[in-house]
């Protein structure tokens, strides 16, 4: 099965700038395969059409990929699309899971648990209808209404994340909690209560993802070339210590991840 050859919209969303960072559009011309990048951010979903599926290369699970509501993911996967499928997503702010008083980390709740009752359908007939503006537009004009939760301690690890975002998660804990004025013991229980990981795995996320996107571009995201970078860098033979700092994996995972995308395309 070949990359998804796929038109792909982008759409900004200055309207819930503290929960969306930007909205898209994805249209599969025909059936094929991408990679979902694990980038330190959650993500709103309406798939029309399909089936599709995810699946991870190196759990080996696989699992339909459907409407939902989900906070940050911790591993890559390959999804599999279905020839016409239609898939709106909003790239939802590192912290809006906070704000909303939901962490989901690795794990999905219903559209409309979320926005509200009939939500999905209507979002849904709006893409049917090939009406792609109109559909971002709703979800997010929806999405900005919701209730938000603040507070001092919120607001302080806030600039953390944006720090943490600038330097491409090329930065150390202990500098982040010294420019925050606190501790590190006090970074990490931030970080847990308002990402739902530790520091670390959210840096090593965010490291991933500028990396790929580095070697990749925006937009849909080839198994093939995600391979090709991985397998070059791995290649360079770079110290470990560097390797994992600038990438956010171990050599070993790198490789396992490659092995297990090419074992998913040769599938």
């Amino acid at each position: 099965m070949p990359i998804a050859q796929a038109r792909y919209q982008r759409f900004e969303t200055h309207s819930a700038r503290d929960l969306v960072e930007h909205a898209w559009v994805v249209r599969d011309e025909i059936a094929g395969r991408e990679v979902l990048l694990p980038d330190g951010r959650g993500l709103l979903q309406i798939v029309l059409g399909g089936p599709c599926v995810r699946a991870d290369p190196l759990g080996g699970t696989r699992e339909p990929d459907v409407s939902g509501v989900r906070g940050l993911t911790t591993r890559a996967v390959v999804r599999q699309s279905a020839a016409g499928a239609v898939r709106l997503g909003l790239q939802l702010h590192p912290l809006a899971g906070a704000r909303l008083g939901t962490l989901l980390t690795d794990d999905w709740l219903g559209v409309d648990a979320i926005l509200g009752s009939g939500m999905q359908a209507a979002t849904e007939r709006l893409l049917a209808d090939g009406s792609d503006a109109a559909a971002v537009g709703l979800v997010t004009e929806t999405v900005g209404a919701l209730a938000r939760q603040g507070s001092d301690e919120l607001d302080r690890f806030a600039g953390v994340v944006q720090a943490i975002d600038d330097a491409g998660g090329l930065v150390r804990s202990s500098d982040l909690a010294r420019g925050a004025g606190c501790t590190v013991t006090e970074l990490y229980r931030w970080s847990i209560a308002h990402l739902g990981v530790p520091p670390m795995e959210y840096l090593a996320a965010v490291r991933f993802s500028s990396f790929v996107r580095e070697a990749v571009g925006p937009g849909v995201v080839g198994p093939d070339a995600v391979v090709a970078a991985l397998q070059w860098y791995v290649r360079a033979g770079y110290p470990p210590r560097e390797v994992e700092r600038f990438t956010g994996f171990e050599p070993e995972e790198l490789r396992r991840l490659a092995e297990g995308v090419e074992a998913l395309l040769a599938g």
